[in-house]
């Protein structure tokens, strides 16, 4: 997960990363319904249906090329918000957590049309469900988003499954 800003010795890295992978790489994108699945299965989610909470989602679509990019012509977005209480799986994500967080909650955003998925709260969560969603065919075109999907997989140990290692 990227919290800090952009330099220009870390472009350079994603981009070779980029150029190292992408031709390896297939589409293997998880719908929303699929990712919330694997949530509920790991965590505890409560929905958080406010609009306040629903508007980051939207604004982090809207206001991110890459992501505006996939946004249906004509069809409304459908962001969905959880937050992560601290008791089961959960009370490990905070425990392990950055301390730059605070005290703030766990929040997943998610959202039908684009399948976009964003985490605030907690940088191995963001990174866990980076590795498990997968990249789109428009992602694969993204040295960002492969860099980071590469750090995600070889993170937790999943390089293998997408990309096999010769026999």
């Amino acid at each position: 997960m990227l919290t800090t800003p952009a330099t220009p010795a870390m472009i350079a890295e994603w981009q070779s990363v980029f150029k190292a992978y992408q031709s390896r790489l297939a589409p293997n994108r998880k719908s929303v319904d699929q990712v919330i699945a694997y949530l509920a299965e790991k965590y505890p989610l409560t929905a958080l249906d406010t609009a306040a909470a629903l508007a980051v989602v939207t604004g982090n679509i809207t206001g991110n090329r890459p992501f505006a990019e996939k946004c249906p012509a004509g069809r409304p977005l459908q962001p969905l918000v959880f937050t992560i209480p601290r008791q089961g799986g959960g009370a490990l994500l905070y425990a392990q957590r950055e301390a730059f967080y605070g005290d703030t909650p766990i929040m997943v955003g998610l959202e039908h049309e684009t399948a976009f998925v964003m985490v605030e709260g907690s940088g191995e969560l963001a990174d866990e469900l980076v590795a498990f969603a997968g990249l789109d065919e428009v992602d694969l075109n993204n040295y960002y988003l492969v860099a980071n999907y590469i750090a995600c997989m070889e993170k937790f140990n999943l390089i293998d499954q997408i990309i096999p290692i010769p026999k």
